[in-house]
């Protein structure tokens, strides 16, 4: 049975990583039976989770796991899609993954750091609240400096992740992104909205999201159509 590697639940959701449940998703709707197991980033090659484990088989990242159900598994997520709709669902698909995630990890790390110790370090010893939750705080903050995004003020890159929620909102036709059927880029939303809707971190991003009825009916139909009524 294939076993995906992720994050444990924590803050409302099954996995608090947008790529987790993105993977797991993707897993859920190519109709492979398969389980989900806590994991360690540091085991894995590249240093993060998910990572799927195919008897001796490792895949790490969520795009290769894709790549290799559709590869090896031989399962068809956009069968139905025209080439011009993959070509608009890879678009969107590197902003929700290299603009928006940005996004969400500033608004949930940098400007709600105590809410997220709390939530995701409650039950961690003082140590670890004291000295290695700062550590990753601080680590995280160079990489999005890194990436450019955390070079701007705070209320500049909420505005930036607001303004890719209203691109989606924009171009989806509902209830997923191409209509009645969902596909690969259906997953990736999931694992962005559901982080940002369901986690209790406020920001601008929860915001527009909660307003946004596209967003729930998206979030209503994925977890009832796909994830068979399971909740976050």
């Amino acid at each position: 049975m294939l076993q995906l590697l992720t994050f444990a639940p924590a803050g409302g959701v099954r996995c608090p990583s947008p790529f987790g449940l993105k993977a797991e998703a993707l897993l859920a709707m190519s109709g492979l039976e398969f389980e989900t197991r806590p994991g360690l980033p540091m085991k894995s090659p590249t240093g993060k989770l998910p990572v799927l484990v195919d008897g001796s088989r490792t895949i790490a990242d969520s795009s290769l796991i894709q790549r290799y159900l559709e590869d090896v598994k031989g399962v068809d997520f956009d069968g139905r899609l025209s080439g011009r709709q993959r070509a608009i669902a890879m678009a969107f698909r590197r902003m929700l993954e290299e603009h928006l995630y940005f996004a969400l990890v500033h608004s949930r790390w940098i400007m709600a750091r105590e809410t997220t110790c709390d939530l995701f370090f409650g039950k961690a010893p003082w140590p670890v609240r004291r000295f290695v939750f700062p550590m990753l705080v601080r680590r995280i903050a160079r990489d999005l400096k890194g990436q450019g995004l955390g070079r701007h003020p705070a209320d500049e890159i909420a505005r930036f992740g607001v303004s890719d929620l209203q691109a989606i909102e924009t171009a989806m036709d509902g209830p997923f992104f191409f209509g009645d059927q969902p596909c690969s880029l259906d997953a990736s939303l999931y694992g962005a909205l559901e982080n940002i809707v369901s986690v209790p971190v406020a920001s601008p991003l929860q915001t527009f999201c909660q307003g946004s009825g596209k967003v729930a009916a998206f979030l209503d139909a994925f977890r009832a159509q796909v994830l068979d009524g399971r909740q976050p």
